[in-house]
């Protein structure tokens, strides 16, 4: 009980944390605080707890989304903790989270972009402290479709987890985002549903965000989860589609995964290994 309460001080409780290790389905999973993580007899969850150039840190679950599951998990601020840059969503589904070079931004359902500070609170998300590893070319891109698929022939394993960033110049971008939700909650389906959507031509930015193998499918949206944001930060959101001529991708190979899962009350009644049925 005095271990569970001195992690509890430094910000998470042993229950909120779960590891997974890349490579396979049931990989190697620890629950607990980071410390206690480190301290494990088991020699290859030691490895994985830090938070370090090979981690992805998650916050909450697609399926959790799918429920309706809204509530705060963390704050702009933690999340900086784990990573410098990375996708997600704030509280409310209030907006597309963009986190690049350790600025956390907000994509407005307006299209807009605004800085956020490190109270703001998120619900979902995932990111990475980014260090490439690999700078790949590709040309002659259609589709989004296409981009993922030339990138995966690039990838050293289609089953570890990946960190993608590229500054480019698109001839056509698709991008959306998400309007504040009330209570109770809708699932993600219907704020889906009525999304923002923006179709600009011939503009130039960032894109990032992460590819997660399809074995984790529900715990994350499998294979990539991709954001923009204008070159000026003043545009920016989640990628639906895109057309660009050429883009050098720089790419960060991660073999473990954290997970931060929600706590509130309302999220404990949700079973997220039922599937969400309207």
């Amino acid at each position: 009980m005095k271990k569970s309460q001195e992690d509890s001080k430094k910000g998470f409780t042993r229950r909120d944390f779960l590891r997974l290790s890349a490579g396979t389905a049931v990989g190697a999973i620890a629950v607990g605080s980071l410390p206690a993580l480190a301290s494990t007899e088991n020699t290859h969850s030691a490895q994985a707890v830090n938070v370090s150039n090979d981690t992805v840190f998650q916050v909450s679950t697609l399926s959790a989304l799918e429920h309706g599951v809204f509530y705060p998990v963390t704050t702009v601020g933690e999340m900086k903790k784990h990573g410098n840059l990375g996708v997600g969503a704030f509280e409310h589904m209030d907006g597309e989270l963009l986190l690049i070079d350790g600025k956390a931004y907000n994509g407005l359902y307006s299209g807009k972009v605004v800085l956020m500070d490190d109270n703001a609170p998120i619900t979902y998300g995932a990111v990475s402290f980014f260090k490439a590893n690999n700078t790949v070319t590709v040309k002659n891109i259609n589709s989004y479709t296409e981009l993922q698929q030339t990138i995966d022939k690039l990838l050293p394993n289609i089953n570890n987890f990946y960190a993608f960033k590229g500054n480019v110049t698109f001839s056509y971008l698709k991008f959306r985002s998400t309007a504040k939700q009330a209570k109770p909650y809708p699932p993600l389906s219907e704020v889906i549903a009525h999304q923002s959507i923006f179709e600009p031509t011939d503009i130039t930015g960032t894109f990032f965000g992460v590819r997660l193998p399809a074995f984790i499918n529900g715990v994350y949206a499998p294979t990539y989860h991709l954001h923009f944001i204008t070159d000026d930060r003043v545009r920016g959101g989640h990628i639906l589609e895109m057309k660009i001529a050429a883009a050098n991708v720089q790419i960060q190979y991660l073999s473990q995964m954290l997970i931060k899962m929600p706590e509130s009350d309302d999220a404990k009644k949700v079973d997220l290994a039922i599937p969400y049925k309207k």
